[in-house]
């Protein structure tokens, strides 16, 4: 091991991260940082370029939480070009006034549009750089077609990475079939999950829960559609729903005219306290994604001794089996009524076992593991550089 390698010093670069104007977002980066920030000597800025009504641009820096320093610029501007050297801008000026020569990796947590220079960073800083990957954007082509000249400029970051962490096989298939490079160097290193371990329930019908922040992409219409017709079956089950976002109000909609009314709660924007809350104390996790690179609820759920309802997806079904997961088959209303009939008889023949699934989750997520993954990952990187 060469004398750089003895005792590491990381610069963690996130662009996602709670802040005063909005507290969850980003908070599965904060936690995973905090992590590796167990693992290796560190240090947390927050470089970001936030939407702002006024013309001017407006800079503010600010200490955030677990002693994160955030910089960022609010700007009237959405166009993406315009976003990008913003954000280059303040990621030169953030490096020179954090001394990024002090430290021996870059670890960025997303890659765009942060690293859109990589290149540049990689020259004039001379560090290794290492990229930890959330986003499901790689799936879906960022939305653009893929004749889109935006995309050259996203996929040649990754030609510049030491190492990349993706939060899942899956997501690390989807960077690259999105760079169409086979060889990109990836560690998958999983989100952080609680783990608070099953309790017994006591509840005299069974409980379903669901908690997202509720847009397209979560497509829940077709299972409020299939539990509405589970309910005009005869099963028995009441419903909680937690989250918010730009379906919500079609939602609450669709509940009020059926049978879900007198057995539906919705209790808004929650806080992690209070999901965990709620996983102790309910029978069946519901999630209704057409996508997920990982997926922390899901494996929450699993951490409480909660089994899960929802589609096949391929990054969840890396942690979850049929011993712990009707998957529905197929994307329509009765494939979601059949699933949570499948569900209701199974969980009343005692079929799930929550310490069980508790007890695989533990193993799965372990903090521990987490920690000597990344130290291993960072140092074999400093030593073959």
């Amino acid at each position: 091991m060469n004398k750089t390698c003895k005792k590491p010093k990381v610069l963690h670069i996130a662009n996602w991260y709670p802040n005063p104007w909005d507290n969850i977002e980003g908070n599965f980066v904060r936690d995973q940082i905090r992590v590796f920030k167990k693992a290796i000597d560190s240090k947390t800025v927050v470089v970001q370029v936030r939407e702002s009504k006024y013309f001017m641009p407006k800079y503010q820096s600010l200490p955030l939480d677990d002693n994160a320093r955030g910089y960022f610029i609010f700007s009237r501007s959405r166009v993406g070009k315009i976003t990008e050297l913003i954000s280059s801008l303040l990621l030169f000026f953030v490096l020179i006034k954090e001394r990024a020569w002090k430290y021996n990796v870059l670890h960025f947590h997303i890659a765009y549009p942060l690293l859109i220079h990589c290149k540049f960073w990689k020259g004039v800083f001379k560090k290794n750089i290492v990229v930890s990957e959330h986003w499901s954007a790689y799936h879906y082509n960022f939305y653009l077609p893929q004749s889109a000249s935006s995309l050259g400029n996203m996929r040649k970051i990754f030609n510049y990475c030491d190492v990349i962490f993706p939060v899942s096989n899956a997501l690390m298939d989807d960077i690259k079939k999105f760079t169409s490079r086979d060889e990109l160097p990836g560690v998958v290193i999983s989100n952080v999950v609680p783990l608070q371990g099953s309790n017994q329930k006591h509840n005299k019908a069974p409980i379903l829960f669901a908690v997202n922040r509720w847009r397209s992409i979560k497509n829940p219409m077709p299972m409020l559609e299939g539990l509405e017709m589970a309910a005009q079956n005869g099963e028995v089950f009441n419903l909680v729903i937690g989250g918010f976002g730009d379906l919500i109000d079609e939602m609450n909609a669709f509940v009020n005219c059926g049978l879900l009314k007198d057995r539906t709660i919705f209790l808004g924007k929650m806080t992690k306290e209070e999901i965990s809350y709620q996983l102790s104390v309910f029978d069946g996790y519901l999630f209704s994604s057409d996508y997920e690179t990982f997926s922390i609820a899901c494996a929450e759920a699993l951490g409480a001794g909660v089994p899960l309802i929802g589609p096949y997806i391929p990054a969840i079904s890396e942690y979850a089996s049929q011993e712990e997961w009707v998957a529905v088959r197929g994307s329509g209303s009765k494939d979601w009524c059949r699933a949570v009939s499948t569900f209701l008889s199974q969980e009343k023949s005692g079929f799930f076992v929550p310490e069980a699934i508790a007890a695989k989750a533990e193993n799965n997520f372990s903090e521990e593991n987490i920690k000597v993954l990344y130290q291993e990952t960072i140092l074999r990187v400093l030593e073959s550089s």
